[in-house]
């Protein structure tokens, strides 16, 4: 039987160290890379000039590896809590003073 529900008996969470194969693939994909930026701008210029959708769409799935997803948080509060009302007041005409 696994452990109770928000237990997992490993408080330090899950290690952050790559495993041998994922490092392996990440040195081997710099390497490749290494030196070709011009050459990888460039081809990536002459998709966006032939084939605008093609470009945006393989963009996109480059980003993905390099740039954080947004993720949706949403908050549950307490019965009997109320939100802080903030209120603006209207601007007021310039004659009637503060």
């Amino acid at each position: 039987m696994g452990a109770p529900a928000g237990n997992n008996f490993n408080p330090k969470g899950r290690g952050n160290t790559p495993n041998k194969i994922t490092a392996q693939i990440k040195q081997t994909f710099a390497n490749i890379l290494e030196g070709r930026e011009e050459e990888l701008a460039a081809s990536l210029d002459k998709l966006r000039d032939t084939n605008p959708k093609a470009f945006l769409e393989l963009f996109i799935k480059i980003s993905e590896r390099f740039v954080p997803a947004v993720t949706r948080t949403e908050h549950q509060f307490d019965e009997g809590f109320s939100p802080i009302k903030i209120v603006i007041p209207e601007k007021k005409d310039e004659g009637e003073g503060v």
